[in-house]
């Protein structure tokens, strides 16, 4: 079942598909079990917003966030169609403050597929930060696709997120500094809407993705996880 499911995202389009253990929100607390669904953002897009937003990238995020999730209902609905109970969380959703359902970085970094940078940005080993993340949980076991975290750091030794961001709202800490805020969100929201209304609503920045080293090293195609 996890073959199947995993080459099934991977036909629709996912660039990485991979398997966790996690604690959902309170009202869903039966499904312990996580499918994180990675698509890869263009390459193209998001090489010209080094300097800001542009419309085709605010296009491009909305997009492959619609993408995301019907890619989320698929999964659901084979999880269902195996006997299981699912719920699709949102690839992007506001519920309370900065917060969603539930973290899909959270997902995605005990499914063994990246880690946290100093931006707070999810890297994936292969793609860096250039990917947009859905999650799905359910109350199936998928331990058999579960995989070791990943050890990779890509932020040693490297500001550049930090030096470009506009808001300065990277801290430059590691995440991995426990009690410590490494972005000051609120200042991060606060220039977006200032600086970026006219490009749509002000929801979308995309510099420190565009900057990111460890999103220009790794060229890879498409990868099974």
């Amino acid at each position: 079942m996890i073959n199947e499911l995993t080459n099934l995202l991977m036909q629709e389009g996912a660039a990485e598909v991979g398997f966790s253990w996690v604690t959902p929100p309170p009202e869903y607390a039966n499904l312990t079990n996580a499918v994180t669904i990675a698509v890869r953002l263009s390459d193209a897009v998001i090489d010209t917003v080094s300097k800001g937003p542009t419309h085709t990238y605010f296009h491009h995020y909305r997009t492959v966030n619609a993408f995301l999730d019907r890619l989320s209902l698929t999964a659901g609905l084979f999880l269902q169609k195996h006997g299981g109970q699912y719920v699709c969380v949102p690839a992007s959703q506001s519920i309370e403050g900065f917060s969603g359902l539930f973290s899909h970085k959270e997902a995605a970094v005990k499914a063994g597929l990246g880690t946290i940078g100093r931006s707070a940005l999810y890297l994936s080993d292969n793609f860096g930060p250039r990917v947009r993340l859905a999650t799905v949980l359910t109350d199936l076991d998928l331990s058999a696709g579960f995989r070791p975290l990943s050890e990779n750091n890509p932020c040693d030794g490297c500001s550049a997120c930090v030096t470009a961001c506009p808001a300065m709202a990277i801290s430059g800490h590691s995440f991995s500094e426990k009690g410590i805020h490494i972005l000051d969100r609120s200042a991060c929201s606060t220039h977006m809407k200032q600086a970026y209304q006219k490009i749509g609503r002000g929801v979308v920045c995309g510099i420190c993705v565009s900057i990111c080293p460890a999103g220009k090293i790794n060229k890879q195609k498409t990868i099974a996880r």
